[in-house]
């Protein structure tokens, strides 16, 4: 597998739809800037998984978007748990506190979540596109997500007091993902898994709900798999892998 790139070009906009509706819109003129991160002061209509909105105010957290070729389709699997580990390394690195991974992507601290990754594929006939969306809370306060949201949703000024350089936070988030995801390119997966294990193992052998193609599913949360799964111990003693749904 070839090397990936030292670097991501940069495109910062002051307000978009959300950063990946514009990435895709563009994509025949930004592809020729590839790698590319897109990030935005702003989203009208930032975008989570299952088209859940991505609360987006201004000047308050890091919206961003990494458009880039993937080398190998055998990396696409671990896709969402690389950017998670980027986005993790990246928040303990630069606050000094502890993050969990909660499959497949999103990032908990305390118990509420402060970040999540939504991951696309563009395949065509020679190459592989990836779009990996990203949206972190950095300076919100409570008031600042909806009443129903507010016992489930962080920041990162809400865990440590202090506000953070939104600049500063996006440069580091590139050179996290740059070089997570120069170990994806090399086809370093036992890294990558073993990583993932560890930022999950609050997880590992507790009882969690599961949501899967509209059904919930109870089961123990046994393992992150070799290839990204998620396996998990249902009643009867059946094991079974994963690879989309979320957890409650």
């Amino acid at each position: 597998m070839t090397t990936f790139p030292d670097y991501f070009n940069k495109i910062h906009l002051a307000v978009c739809d959300s950063t990946s509706d514009y990435l895709k819109q563009n994509i025949a003129r930004l592809e020729a800037d590839f790698p590319l991160m897109v990030s935005s002061a702003v989203q009208i209509a930032g975008r989570g998984r299952e088209n859940r909105g991505w609360i987006s105010p201004e000047n308050l957290g890091i919206y961003a978007t990494f458009g880039f070729y993937l080398p190998d389709s055998r990396g696409l699997s671990l896709l969402s748990i690389t950017a998670g580990i980027a986005v993790i390394s990246m928040l303990q690195s630069w606050t000094g506190k502890v993050f969990a991974l909660k499959w497949p992507n999103d990032i908990l601290a305390d118990e509420k979540k402060v970040a999540g990754i939504l991951c696309e594929t563009i395949i065509k006939a020679d190459k592989i596109i990836c779009l990996v969306g990203i949206g972190v809370n950095i300076n919100h306060d409570t008031c600042d997500f909806p009443t129903v949201l507010r016992s489930r949703a962080g920041s990162l000024k809400l865990l440590t007091g202090v506000e953070w350089p939104l600049h500063c936070g996006r440069e580091r988030l590139a050179a996290s993902m740059t070089s997570w995801l120069k170990k994806l390119a090399k086809g370093r997966r036992a890294d990558i898994i073993g990583r993932a294990r560890y930022l999950s193992r609050s997880f590992l052998g507790q009882t969690i709900s599961f949501h899967h193609q509209g059904e919930t599913v109870q089961g123990i949360f046994l393992d992150i798999a070799p290839d990204g799964g998620l396996l998990l111990g249902l009643p009867g003693s059946e094991k079974k892998i994963f690879y989309s749904g979320e957890l409650d």
